[in-house]
C-alpha cells in the first residue's frame, strides 16, 4: 500500500475518569501512527457564528486499526502540507481503514 500513501495519521484517546463534578480530563494517550491513504468525501461549508468546513474522509491504514474506537481523536497530516482534525465514527477493521468525521 505504500505506492497509495498520501498522509500519515495519528489517533488519540483521552483518558480521565468521571467523578461527581463530570469528566476529568488526563493526557492523551497515543493509539496509533502510521502512513495512510486518505481520501476526502464530499464537504460542506456552513455558517454558524463563523464560517467553518465540514465533511468526513475515508482513511486506509497501514497498519491495523482493531485498537480503535469510534470517538478517538485523528489528526492528519497530508503531504501536501494540509492538517486535517476529526474523530473516527466507524473502524472497519477488515480492510484496516477508518470513516473520519472532520
Amino acid at each position: 500500500m505504500s505506492d497509495l500513501s498520501n498522509a500519515t495519521i495519528t489517533a488519540f484517546r483521552q483518558s480521565g475518569e468521571h467523578t461527581a463534578r463530570g469528566f476529568e480530563a488526563g493526557p492523551r494517550q497515543e493509539l496509533l501512527r502510521c502512513r495512510a491513504d486518505v481520501q476526502r468525501s464530499g464537504r460542506a461549508l456552513e455558517r454558524a457564528q463563523s464560517l467553518f468546513e465540514s465533511g468526513d474522509a475515508l482513511v486506509f491504514c497501514e497498519r491495523a486499526v482493531a485498537g480503535l474506537e469510534p470517538g478517538d481523536e485523528v489528526e492528519v497530516q497530508m503531504d501536501s502540507g494540509q492538517e486535517l482534525a476529526g474523530s473516527i465514527a466507524e473502524v472497519i477493521p477488515l480492510d484496516d481503514s477508518l470513516l473520519l468525521s472532520l
